[in-house]
């Protein structure tokens, strides 16, 4: 009897659905329990080169951002894992990170192979990477640190914690208790759980197809003279009154009479808010609220302090405000770009010591208008100089190389 006539009876015990998307875990089972020797592995290899039909195709089909692999080690089944590629287009394996987005199955195959050798993994691994299909699985968006869809397998039992874990957790602005659970059975039913830290764990099953979502919380700021700036999260809108209660409250140097509301979209209104402020409003005369995005900021009573513009500007130096700015501003203080400032990136050099580079645009790309960066008192706004090509460094380099170019010449003949 060959070695393939004695591996035969190991595929006939193979149920005829299970040759899908589960037929390598299930030959990787087999091989596990029956202990075949090397030929018997080279054989089991070539076989399931066959039956994963997606690996088959790996120089067609490239991989995109959302896909998820299957990445098994032959003989090492603790090596066994599933990985999604993510919107940047790289996964996770092993501590080690691959970037996927546009390559095909087999190059993946050789990084997986290069990297647990190189790392000491596995001193000659046998490694088979195949997509997964995204039929079954789990959808988990809203307020997650890594939105998407997680394969999961019909006899696969998960509750909401960890499908939320699957997600890499809660984002800081989640709402804890708005987690819907969408359930795509045909009751349709929609599930509102509240999982707030200082709740009771509850067992709340999660099926196949079924969709979690996680309401985010608007983002607010409070800067300025404050007992603890910084954002905070709140359901919808709330007043300038409540927004600066849960701040701490204002400083014995806070400014009430000129405080500065900042719209998402960059709009600057000034309010005047006196010790009546504080007291209740019967007729609601007076009822300035903050939403998403929104920033709120108290100046300092004593002192104007400066926004400093630095760099390629026409009139640089400290420009005195009694609140934020956006950028645009600033630099329109500063008597607007020079010829030879880059309009492209600006840095700021933050106040609590922090550098930051972004784009000098109002709009993202795809065309939405995007939230205003904001210089508070004391920041530093540093514009650079633009590449520009020395023509003249160009010419001369160009001269010499071609003269050299002439002396080899010369001497050769």
């Amino acid at each position: 009897m060959t070695q393939v006539e004695r591996f035969i009876p190991i595929i006939s015990t193979v149920p005829n659905h299970i040759f899908t998307k589960n037929a390598m875990t299930y030959f990787f089972q087999n091989l596990q329990a029956t202990r075949i020797n090397h030929y018997r592995l080279q054989v089991c290899v070539i076989l399931l080169f066959f039956i994963a039909s997606p690996a088959l195709f790996s120089d067609v089909y490239r991989i995109k951002k959302g896909d998820t692999l299957l990445i098994a080690v032959v003989g090492q089944p603790e090596y066994t894992h599933s990985v999604q590629v993510r919107e940047d287009g790289k996964f996770n394996y092993f501590g080690g990170e691959f970037d996927a987005a546009g390559a095909t199955v087999t190059t993946v195959n050789h990084l997986i192979r290069e990297f647990l050798v190189r790392d000491n993994h596995v001193s000659n691994p046998v490694v088979m990477v195949s997509l997964v299909s995204q039929e079954n699985g789990v959808f988990v968006g809203g307020a997650v640190n890594t939105p998407g869809r997680y394969p999961i397998s019909p006899e696969t039992d998960i509750d909401l914690y960890r499908a939320l874990a699957l997600a890499g957790g809660m984002a800081e602005n989640a709402d804890r208790q708005g987690v819907q659970l969408i359930r795509t059975d045909p009751t349709q039913n929609v599930e509102t759980h509240d999982l707030s830290t200082n709740r009771p764990y509850k067992n709340i099953r999660v099926n196949v197809n079924d969709l979690v979502f996680v309401m985010p919380l608007s983002v607010i700021e409070v800067q300025g003279q404050v007992q603890t700036p910084g954002k905070l999260f709140v359901r919808s809108e709330i007043g300038i009154k409540q927004a600066l209660a849960r701040a701490g409250g204002p400083t014995q140097e806070a400014d009430l009479t000129a405080v500065v509301k900042v719209e998402k979209n960059g709009k600057l209104s000034e309010f005047n808010l006196s010790e009546q402020f504080w007291k209740s409003s019967p007729n609601g005369e007076f009822a300035p609220s903050l939403s998403d995005g929104d920033v709120l900021f108290v100046p300092n009573v004593f002192k104007v302090e400066p926004i400093y513009v630095t760099g390629y500007v026409r009139a640089p130096g400290a420009q005195r405000v009694r609140g934020p700015l956006n950028i645009a501003q600033a630099v329109a203080l500063a008597g607007g770009f020079e010829t030879s400032a880059n309009r492209e990136e600006v840095i700021i050099h933050r106040r609590d010591g922090t550098t930051v580079e972004i784009a000098f645009t109002s709009e993202t790309p795809n065309g939405e208008a995007q939230q205003q960066v904001l210089l508070y008192p004391g920041d530093v706004l540093e514009i650079k100089k633009k590449f520009q090509v020395n023509w003249g460094l160009v010419s001369t380099l160009a001269y010499i190389a071609i003269s050299g170019i002439g002396i080899i010449i010369q001497l050769t003949k």
